[in-house]
């Protein structure tokens, strides 16, 4: 069981990775991430583009720090709430009667729940420490980290395969 969580976690990071470089390769054209100017250009970029998905996960990414950092902390906003929605949802006997007991007051919670789960985000180590079991931190680390790497490497191929590093 705790082989299958690694596994999970490798691939969900190295999915999530690939996707937001991906994104920044395509879209941007940046090369570096690492850069402290580059990652401010392109903040600014992504804040005057216009309301997409897309623009959306950049920005949140962005609002992280981009990089590895970034990555883990985006995540952990879409695994905290999904789980949230997820509960929400399952709430009452139905889907259907959730639908219909929707009020006003469950949409300004699920708005203030939705700032606190970026504030889980930006604490994400703090988050996933309370959530690893079985194996140490370390490797726990370096099954996500190797994730991030093989996400990043994946893109970089996918736009241009034959781009020397």
């Amino acid at each position: 069981m705790n082989i299958f969580k690694l596994v999970l976690a490798f691939l969900s990071t190295a999915a999530v990775s690939l996707i937001l470089y991906y994104l920044v390769y395509k879209q941007y054209g940046t090369d570096s991430l690492d850069d402290t100017k580059d990652n401010k250009a392109l903040n600014k970029k992504v804040k005057n583009e216009d309301w997409s998905i897309q623009h959306v996960l950049m920005s949140k990414w962005m609002s992280f720090g981009g990089g590895f950092y970034g990555v883990i902390a985006v995540l952990t906003y879409v695994v905290v709430e999904f789980r949230e929605i997820y509960d929400f949802l399952t709430s009452e006997g139905s889907l259907i009667e959730t639908i219909t007991s929707i009020g006003v007051g469950d949409l300004v919670n699920l708005f203030v729940n939705s700032i606190m789960n970026f504030v889980t985000a930006i604490a994400w180590p703090a988050y996933w420490l309370n959530k690893i079991e079985g194996y140490s931190v370390w490797v726990w680390f370096v099954v996500v980290y190797s994730g991030f790497l093989a996400g990043q490497f994946c893109a970089k191929n996918v736009i241009n395969p034959y781009q020397e590093d």
